[in-house]
Order: structure tokens, then C-alpha cells, then sequence
């Protein structure tokens, strides 16, 4: 069994907009609407309740891993990805954001909202997979 969360469309190139095989209580998706147009979607897992995290440290409130975030390709670079992470914030004040992602163009995202780079203190045991976390 498969569960389709979006609709195809050409706004959003990346892949993980596809076909779910396991859908977990954890997991939640968000469609961002403007003028009855998407403009952006959101991938998130909400974990609440104390965590531990050799990178990230203590979690008292738990953790929100944004583990996908895209913006429409005809409103890119106008505020949207911010908005999306200030409304994330917004619904849950408490536990601590973070983000995955795998590619430079979001790393400069994540970078230019000042949220901190984790990366494996050896550059040998570094991948192209980056954790951010709010400041």
C-alpha cells in the first residue's frame, strides 16, 4: 500500500514528494497556500518529551527534524521558507527545530536563517547530509 501526500507538479522538482511506503504518527506534512496556489511544502516528525543527541545536546521539550522543506520554484528567493519555519515555530514553541538537508542551496537556507551547522568533527566521517539546529 502506498499513500500519495501531494499532488504532481512541475513547482516542485525534488523527489522525496513522491509515493510514502510507511506513514508514522511522528510524521506530519504541511501544504503552504497563497491566493489559493502552493507555494511550499513541509515534511516535518515531531518527537516530544526530553531528548539526547551527541551532536545537538539536551532537548528538555523534544525535537521537530524538518527532514524536507521546498518552496515553489515561481516564488523562490520572496521570504516563503522563512515564513514556513516561523509558522512551523509558531504552532510549536517548544521543541527544539532541526533540519536535514543535502544540498549547498539549502545549506546556504539554513545558513542565512543563522541556524548552526552540526557536522562529525572529523572531516573523514562527514556526508553530503548536513543537521542544522535553531541558534
Amino acid at each position: 500500500m502506498y499513500w500519495y501526500v501531494f499532488e504532481a507538479s512541475s513547482e516542485f522538482e525534488k523527489p522525496w514528494w513522491q509515493r510514502e511506503d510507511f506513514v508514522s504518527e511522528a510524521d506530519h506534512w504541511v501544504s503552504v497556500q497563497r491566493d489559493g496556489s502552493e507555494v511550499g511544502r513541509c515534511k516535518f516528525t515531531l518527537n516530544e518529551g526530553f531528548m539526547s543527541h551527541p551532536l545537538l545536546g539536551d532537548m528538555p521539550h523534544g525535537q521537530l527534524d524538518i527532514l524536507a522543506l521546498e518552496v515553489a520554484l515561481s516564488v523562490r528567493g520572496r521570504g516563503v521558507g522563512s515564513a514556513i519555519v516561523a509558522m512551523i515555530r509558531e504552532v510549536y514553541p517548544l521543541p527544539r527545530l532541526t533540519a536535514l538537508n543535502d544540498s549547498e542551496e539549502s545549506r546556504g537556507f539554513w545558513d542565512s536563517l543563522g541556524w548552526v551547522r552540526h557536522e562529525h568533527p572529523n572531516p573523514l566521517f562527514r556526508t553530503e547530509r548536513v543537521t542544522y539546529s535553531e541558534h
